[in-house]
């Protein structure tokens, strides 16, 4: 697949107000990005993830320019449109041609209040050129092409009935959708979300993530998805980078990234989706752990869909002689793949045990034991 984004080892700084008052010899720089490199295909839903202040935000707005990088180098589907080796400037006309193929959806809409949805989008369309079929030369939208392309763009977005009502009518998810139009209205290959959910209720976010999923599929978009929210990247990405302190510090596929995290952030973000974690953060307050006998262990087992094909738990108690209590189980779907995680008891002799361990890990099945007796009695 073709890299239609890529962003070479990017860094954004900033003078802050006060970078005329030099303390200890020092400007007061702010470095929002550093360093960062990534490449996103064509096609791909691309979630980047952090907290507030992480320089998501920056780092991704410099895929259109609207924040201009300190270093490194811009490629947007195999142009050179920005390099700090080589200064490429793209300024009125062109820039705007440029930006046009970016839509960009916000938090908080942006929408004009006085104008009604019909407009809202319109308005996207004012500056729009074509090339004419008879002369070959560009020229403007008229104004039937203008209510023509309205009128579908607001049919993607299930809004024709809305099309003459006015953004203060609006529920939040109806306005998000109106702001999605409006970002599709000049056919972008690129869209940007930053934290195009986070103003919304549970339920409207997954509509609008739903909607976001049914455009990626019909129009062949490719996203870039800014959020703080893993649920969100879990629910349509399909990539993910993980950002802290300026910095890119873990990026993979979703799948990878929920099966094998390698930092302590990433892990975080994927506790706070996980049912699991939510169990196991409670084991404290039950007397599982204090119940459990002395040739007894307390296991949680990951596995993806390509260890689904044989039945572990039923495999050990069979060939080691071992016996298994299930007090948690789930299953869900990333990326159309099933994840699971199971909370089990393992009973048996050390021996036993070990040896239904060593089979999970000749399996490539993650697993760590939550909790054993200990000589003494301790957990």
């Amino acid at each position: 697949m073709t890299n239609i984004i890529e962003l070479n080892h990017l860094s954004v700084s900033f003078a802050s107000k006060k970078s005329n008052n030099k303390k200890n010899g020092e400007s007061n720089i702010i470095h929002a990005v550093e360093d960062a490199t990534l490449h996103i295909e064509k096609g791909d839903i691309y979630g980047v993830i952090g907290y507030s202040g992480a320089g998501k935000s920056t780092l991704v707005r410099t895929i259109n320019l609207l924040q201009k990088p300190t270093e490194g180098q811009i490629i947007i589907n195999g142009e050179i449109v920005f390099d700090t080796n080589h200064p490429v400037h793209l300024s009125g006309a062109k820039l705007r041609a440029f930006r046009q193929k970016i839509g960009m959806i916000f938090q908080h809409f942006n929408l004009l209040a006085e104008k009604t949805v019909f407009n809202n989008v319109s308005f996207a369309l004012q500056h729009t050129q074509i090339k004419d079929g008879k002369t070959g030369k560009l020229r403007y939208l008229s104004a039937t092409e203008k209510k023509t392309k309205v009128e579908n763009l607001l049919g993607l977005v299930e809004l024709s009935e809305l099309a003459h009502k006015y953004p203060s009518q609006l529920s939040g998810g109806q306005k998000q959708r109106v702001a999605i139009a409006r970002a599709l209205a000049n056919d972008p290959e690129i869209l940007i979300s930053d934290e195009g959910t986070s103003a919304l209720d549970p339920k409207t976010t997954n509509q609008i993530l739903d909607l976001l999923k049914d455009l990626h599929d019909r129009l062949g978009l490719t996203i870039v998805l800014i959020t703080h929210e893993m649920q969100v990247v879990k629910e349509i990405a399909n990539k993910v980078a993980v950002m802290q302190n300026g910095r890119i510090i873990e990026q993979n596929s979703l799948i990878d990234i929920f099966a094998g995290p390698e930092e302590e952030l990433t892990k975080q973000f994927i506790e706070t989706t996980s049912s699991v974690n939510r169990f196991i953060a409670g084991l404290p307050r039950t007397k599982l752990l204090q119940n459990l006998a002395e040739d007894e262990e307390l296991i949680h087992l990951d596995y993806a869909s390509s260890e689904l094909e044989d039945p572990v738990i039923s495999d050990i108690t069979k060939i080691f002689d071992v016996t298994t209590n299930i007090y948690y189980g789930n299953v869900e779907l990333l990326q159309q793949q099933p994840f699971g995680s199971l909370v089990f008891t393992l009973k048996g002799s050390s021996e036993q045990r070990a040896a239904a361990k060593q089979y999970f890990n000749e399996r490539n099945l993650k697993f760590i034991v939550l909790g054993s007796v200990k000589e003494g009695g301790e957990i």
